[in-house]
């Protein structure tokens, strides 16, 4: 007697195995070249060295498996073949004839499903654990050792198809039209990603201040393919003579995922028990979809289109962004709503009144959104962290300033204060023809591990920089101070340097340069005239030639100093420590330090080191300019 319990049929199994031959066998190929055919590809150039010890050897070899398993278990890959296997098991509910057919056996949708289920999931596992007992074979002939690592990538490739593989088929139980799977299954994947960064670009568009910039999340997790393919990846280390890759990251990320996949496994039997098999052909295969379906074509068509309209369109008024971008709004997500509803209806009679009612719903939500992020009803204009959660403050101009200690902190907080109060000045300004403005970006990272950032178009006139409170004045001070630019030459850690090199370009009176290469000695006392015109502030009218494109250049000379230098710690710009809490660097860095007159430190430092007679033989970029034009007009 047939059990009533039975979750498997082993008929409908064979037919699977049979049927869809293709698909695990190319599966399979693809695995047998990853693994073995890979690994004994990489084993044959080892008979043509010599010169490497066998630790080295050994390293190297260790770095091949690494290289192939990260292909192995590359999420995209494993994306595919499981969009690939679910289409073809679940082939029959999409059809009409077949759906009936099949539904029409002697057997249970319990069994339908976990068979079909398990097919598909056996196209995907069985060819893993080939391609890596083939490897382990291979690589144990062809000398490799490390095949722990390859047992680590099998246990990642399994449990990500099984994450993308059980997902793929709940999603797969929402429609009723076979190539709608793959097309709502990269939707899913990245729907909040997407969603985020639409919402960004509107906020962006319309508000002041937000720049375009993608900012990670810990919700990002609901974008399974995309927090997957961030945080499964090799690891290094870098404490060595060269990188060595120690191994795969993201063990938990995996393992969060498959305990969430079994969720998705029950809950697409649920559903496929309760699916209608007339549905079949229909683009959603479960009624109360369809709105949600609606509504969310509507609105990532409508976001993004109305994006891109007021992209052509390039208004600098930020009165007339707002206006295009809502009437764009209105316009396009009325039309992708009732472009969804075409499709689910297969038709075009989609005018209904209570089709044009929901419509006008939608509409007005839609627009209520757009007006609140311009009148800044969610607070994000304004919104500053507090002095106390910042762990680190810096400000992006034409260079990067900032760091950690309380009063760098409270002066740049004060800075975007200000800036945020001069919303309609500088908006204004922005928009005017003949107003030179200039981007700032301030950023701030937090104690918690978050992040703040804001962009910002200011007025950028020379002349502001005889108000004391403007903030170009500002600006101005915090960029050309000493320690600023200390932290620009040489990073944020002040500690002792050791020159290893210093050099000069000079120019003849037809522009021919020659370099000058200082003794040791030499260098040193070049080194130390640049620090003290450094704390004596020598280098700030240079340094605002930097900071204004306004042709007052006479002063800066075209010559230049480069010196290099090797610290006791890692020297690590301030955007680098900005991004990582544990930077790693090299200990050494390059300075190219231009100068001028206000520089009588540096310029006396060479006068006695012989590099030059006298000032005179300095060229100023004034000079050089001027002396290129006349070489060329005698030519």
């Amino acid at each position: 007697m047939k059990s009533k319990t039975s979750c498997f049929n082993k008929t409908i199994f064979l037919k699977n195995i049979t049927h869809f031959w293709p698909i695990w066998v190319m599966i399979t190929l693809w695995n047998l070249f990853i693994m073995p055919f890979m690994i004994y590809n990489h084993s044959q150039r080892y008979k043509f060295i010599t010169n490497l010890s066998e630790k080295e050897i050994m390293q190297d070899r260790l770095n091949d498996i690494m290289n192939i398993v990260d292909i192995y278990v590359n999420p995209i890959i494993l994306f595919l073949f499981a969009v690939v296997a679910v289409m073809a098991v679940f082939s029959y509910l999409y059809h009409a004839r077949s759906a009936n057919m099949m539904h029409a056996l002697p057997v249970t949708r319990k069994e339908l499903f976990f068979t079909n289920y398990v097919s598909g999931l056996l196209f995907l596992i069985v060819p893993q654990i080939i391609g890596f007992l083939s490897g382990i074979l291979v690589g144990a002939v062809c000398g490799y050792t490390s095949m722990n690592v390859m047992l680590t990538g099998l246990l990642f490739a399994c449990g990500i198809s099984f994450v993308f593989y059980s997902i793929t088929v709940w999603v797969a139980m929402f429609t009723g039209q076979l190539l709608a799977v793959p097309v709502f299954a990269v939707i899913l994947n990245f729907l909040y990603v997407g969603c985020k960064v639409l919402v960004r670009m509107l906020m962006s568009l319309i508000s002041y201040g937000i720049p375009m910039e993608y900012v990670s999340g810990r919700l990002d997790v609901l974008s399974p393919l995309y927090y997957i393919a961030n945080h499964v990846h090799l690891t290094y280390d870098y404490s060595g003579e060269y990188p060595v890759c120690t191994g795969l990251s993201g063990q938990k990320t995996v393992a969060i995922y498959a305990l969430a996949a079994v969720v998705f496994v029950l809950a697409a039997y649920l559903i496929y028990r309760m699916r209608n098999l007339e549905t079949a052909g229909s683009l959603i295969s479960i009624p109360w979809i369809a709105p949600v379906f609606r509504w969310g074509a509507a609105f990532c068509g409508g976001s993004l289109l109305s994006v891109i309209f007021c992209s052509i369109m390039d208004f600098s008024s930020g009165k007339m962004i707002f206006v295009s971008a809502l009437i764009g709004a209105i316009v396009f997500g009325a039309a992708c709503f009732f472009v969804a509803q075409m499709f689910l209806e297969k038709g075009f009679r989609v005018f209904q009144k209570k089709r044009m009612l929901e419509c006008g719903i939608f509409i007005a939500i839609f627009a209520c959104m757009y007006i609140a992020i311009e009148f800044d009803l969610f607070g994000q204009e304004r919104k500053l962290p507090d002095a106390a959660d910042v762990e680190m403050a810096c400000l992006d101009h034409v260079s990067t300033y900032g760091g950690s200690d309380e009063e760098m902190v409270e002066d740049i907080l004060k800075l975007h204060s200000q800036i945020i109060d001069s919303k309609k000045e500088f908006e204004g300004y922005a928009a005017d023809a003949y107003g030179n403005t200039s981007y700032l970006t301030i950023r701030y990272r937090l104690k918690d591990g978050s992040s703040l950032e804001r962009a910002y178009k200011v007025p950028w006139e020379r002349e502001m920089m005889n108000e004391p409170e403007s903030v170009v004045c500002k600006v101005v001070d915090l960029a050309t101070s000493p320690e600023s630019y200390r932290k620009e030459l040489f990073g944020v850690y002040d500690q002792e340097m050791k020159v290893t090199n210093c050099q000069i370009d000079l120019y003849d009176a037809q522009n021919e340069a020659r370099d000058h290469v200082f003794s040791d000695e030499d260098a040193d006392k070049i080194y130390q005239a640049i620090l003290a015109d450094l704390w004596e502030g020598n280098f700030k009218n240079c340094l605002l030639n930097g900071l204004f494109y306004d042709g007052e250049e006479n002063d800066t000379y075209y010559n230049s100093v480069l010196i290099d230098v090797v610290g006791e710690k890692e020297v690590i710009p301030v955007y680098a420590y900005y991004h990582s809490r544990m930077p790693e660097g090299s200990k050494s860095t390059t300075a190219n330090i231009g100068f001028d007159a206000n520089c009588r430190n540096l310029i006396e430092a060479l006068i006695e080191t012989g590099a030059i007679q006298s000032e005179q033989d300095l060229v100023t970029i004034s000079e050089w300019n001027q002396q290129n034009m006349d070489t060329e007009k005698a030519r």
